[in-house]
C-alpha cells in the first residue's frame, strides 16, 4: 500500500484502541517500520492528514473501518539482507553449534550474542545447538547455584532451541583418558618446575627439564597428579607446541592442574583433584560432541591456535569458526565480574537490577526477546567491538511491542479548578511542569476539552476559567480526573512518583503500557490503588 493508505489504516487501529483518538507520533513509528526509506519531514503532512481524517469520525465509524482492515495489521517492512555470512561448507556438513558459558555469573546481553548466533545458524541450516557448561574452575570462577535452570530460562525466552545439554564437570574421566593418550604420544608433559623459572625459559624460547622426559615416566607423573601425591601448585600438565611461536602464550600451554580442596556443586566431581583448562576441555568436547561451527569472542582467537596443536596430534579436523568483538550498551553494566562483585557487595539487589545489562533486568524493564535478538543479529559476527545504539534498540522494541495501551500520566501533579465550565466548576489534576512557564492571564487548552485562562496560581493549586472550545493552537495540557499513585523504577535505579489514570488498575502484572508523553513501561506489581512500573524507554 501507499504511505497515505498505510497511514490511514494504522490511524484507524490506533483510534480504535485509544477511545476514538489516533496519535500522530504512534503512526509515525509504524510508517518508519513499513517504509524504511521514508523521509519523515516530507511525509508528515500525509500522516497528519490521515490522523485528522480518522479523528473526525465517530466511534462506530472507526469500529466499522477497523473491522474492514482487521487481519492486515502485521508489520511487513522491506527485508534486509542477512548480516550473517553464508556457510558454503554447510552443503556437505551438518551445522552443529555449541554455546559454552562459564556459569559463574549472570547471563547478560554480551553472553547472549554467542547464544543467539549459535541458535540462528543452527536454524538457518537445519542443524542443532548444544549447550555445554564450562564449569571446570572449582576455585576462582566457581559455578553459581542453579546455573542450568537460570541459563535455560533466559535462553528459552530468547528463542534459543537447545538440542543437548552437557556439563564439563561430568566429563572429567573423558578428559583424563585423552590426557593419557597425548602423553603416550609424546606431545605433552607433566611439569614440576618453578612457575617463574619456567616462564623465563619459555620467554627465551627454551625447554624446561621436564619436557624431554620419556612418555612412560610422564604417565607415572600424571598418576601422581590424579592421586594428589602432587599437591596444588607442584605440577601442571602442558601440551607441547612450537617454542619459537611468535605468541609466548601459545608456547606449551597448560592443559590441567591440581586443586587440593576443590569446592564444586557437582557431586560427580567429588574426589577429583585434576581439573582441565578451558582450552583442553573445549577442544576435546568439540570433537566428541560433533561440533562443526564455533562462535565465540575475539579474545578466544588465540585459543583456536592452541587447540589446533591438539587436533593435529589426534589427527582431527578443527571446526569452522567465527570470532567476534565485544558488545557495549550505553550506561549499562555488561561485565560478569563487575555484576557479581556488585551483587555480593549489595550494590545491586539482584541480577535484575535496572542498571544491569542482564537478560533478567532487560526483560523486567519490558524489552522483548525478539527485539534483543534483532539487535544482536544486526551486528552479526563482526570481529571488532561494537556498541549497540540505545535508540536503535528502543526503536526495535517499539516495533515488536506494536500497539500497547496508552495510559494518562502526570509526573508533577497540581490541582486545577476551572470556573464557568460547561458542566459547572470542574476539578482536574494537571502537570505543574507544563504550567510553570505560563503566567496569570495566559490561555492554554485542556487536552480534548476546552480552553482555560489562568486567573490565579498557588504552589498546590491553579485556578482558571473556561474561555471557549475553539482550538486556537495554544499550549495543550494533559489532565486526570480519576487517578492512582504510581512508582516508577528508572534505568539508573532511582525511583520517581507520579499519578496515572485509574484504568491502569485493569492491566495485569507483566503487561507493557505506554505512559502518555513519557514512555513505555512494564507493570511490575499491582496493589490496591498503587502500581509499580519499570521504565523501559521513551
Amino acid at each position: 500500500m501507499s504511505l497515505t493508505e498505510d497511514a490511514y489504516r494504522y490511524a484507524i487501529k490506533n483510534a480504535f484502541l485509544h477511545e476514538g483518538k489516533a496519535d500522530v507520533g504512534a503512526i509515525v513509528g509504524k510508517m518508519k517500520a513499513l517504509h524504511p526509506d521514508l523521509d519523515i519531514k516530507d511525509s508528515m503532512p500525509s500522516i497528519i492528514e490521515a490522523v485528522k481524517k480518522v479523528n473526525a469520525l465517530g466511534k462506530k465509524e472507526i469500529e466499522a473501518e477497523y473491522k474492514k482492515f482487521e487481519g492486515s495489521y502485521e508489520l511487513k517492512p522491506k527485508q534486509k539482507d542477512s548480516m550473517l555470512p553464508t556457510l558454503d561448507w554447510a552443503e556437505k556438513e551438518s551445522v552443529v553449534t555449541r554455546y559454552a558459558p562459564n556459569p559463574n555469573g549472570p547471563f547478560h546481553l554480551g553472553n547472549a550474542r554467542a547464544a543467539i548466533l549459535c541458535d540462528e545458524f543452527a536454524k538457518i541450516y537445519g542443524g542443532k545447538m548444544i549447550l555445554r557448561f564450562d564449569d571446570t574452575d572449582p576455585k576462582i570462577k566457581k559455578p553459581i547455584e542453579n546455573a542450568e535452570a537460570i541459563f535455560k530460562e533466559d535462553l528459552e525466552w530468547l528463542g534459543c532451541e537447545i538440542s543437548e545439554t552437557y556439563f564439563a564437570s561430568d566429563r572429567l574421566d573423558i578428559y583424563y583418558k585423552y590426557m593419557k593418550e597425548v602423553l603416550k604420544k609424546g606431545h605433552a608433559y607433566v611439569c614440576d618446575c618453578d612457575v617463574e623459572k619456567w616462564r623465563k625459559l619459555i620467554k627465551a624460547k627454551k625447554a624446561c627439564k621436564c619436557r624431554d622426559i620419556s612418555p612412560k615416566e610422564q604417565l607415572q607423573r600424571f598418576e601422581k597428579m590424579l592421586s594428589n601425591e602432587f599437591k596444588e601448585g607442584q605440577a601442571v600438565l602442558r601440551i607441547k607446541t612450537d617454542l619459537n611461536h611468535n605468541d609466548p602464550s601459545i608456547r606449551d600451554w597448560w592443559a590441567a592442574k591440581v586443586v587440593d580442596n576443590p569446592v564444586h556443586p557437582n557431586p560427580k566431581s567429588k574426589g577429583k583433584h585434576v581439573w582441565p583448562s578451558y582450552n583442553f576441555a573445549s577442544a576435546i568436547d568439540d570433537h566428541e560432541l560433533g561440533v562443526t561451527l564455533i562462535l565465540r569472542g575475539q579474545e578466544h582467537a588465540q585459543n583456536q591456535t592452541k587447540q589446533e596443536f591438539l587436533y593435529d596430534y589426534f589427527k582431527w579436523t578443527y571446526p569452522h569458526s567465527f570470532h567476534f568483538g565485544r558488545i557495549k550498551l550505553a550506561d549499562t553494566v555488561l561485565s560478569t565480574s563487575k555484576i557479581k562483585e556488585g551483587i555480593e557487595k549489595g550494590e545491586y539487589k539482584g541480577w535484575d537490577n535496572p542498571r544491569l545489562g542482564t537478560i533478567k533486568a532487560l526483560r523486567r524493564r519490558g524489552f522483548q526477546a525478539s527485539a534483543l535478538r534483532k539487535a544482536i543479529l544486526d551486528v552479526g559476527v563482526k570481529s571488532s567491538g561494537v556498541s549497540i545504539d540505545a535508540k536503535r534498540l528502543h526503536d526495535l522494541n517499539k516495533e515488536e511491542l506494536g500497539d500497547v495501551k496508552r495510559i494518562g500520566f502526570i509526573a508533577e501533579p497540581v490541582r486545577l479548578s476551572v470556573d464557568y465550565a460547561p458542566d459547572g466548576t470542574e476539578q482536574f489534576v494537571v502537570d505543574s511542569a507544563t504550567l510553570k512557564k505560563l503566567k496569570v492571564g495566559s490561555v492554554f487548552r485542556l487536552r480534548e476539552k476546552y480552553n482555560v485562562k489562568i486567573t490565579k496560581k498557588d504552589p498546590l493549586e491553579i485556578f482558571g476559567q473556561f474561555v471557549g472550545t475553539t482550538n486556537t493552537g495554544k499550549e495543550v495540557v494533559g489532565w486526570l480526573s480519576d487517578s492512582i499513585d504510581i512508582e516508577l523504577v528508572m534505568p539508573d535505579g532511582k525511583k520517581m512518583a507520579g499519578l496515572a489514570s485509574k484504568e491502569l488498575l485493569e492491566e495485569k502484572e507483566g503487561s507493557i503500557i505506554q505512559l502518555d508523553k513519557f514512555g513505555f513501561c512494564r507493570i511490575d506489581s499491582v496493589q490496591e490503588n498503587r502500581v509499580v512500573l519499570w521504565f523501559a524507554h521513551k
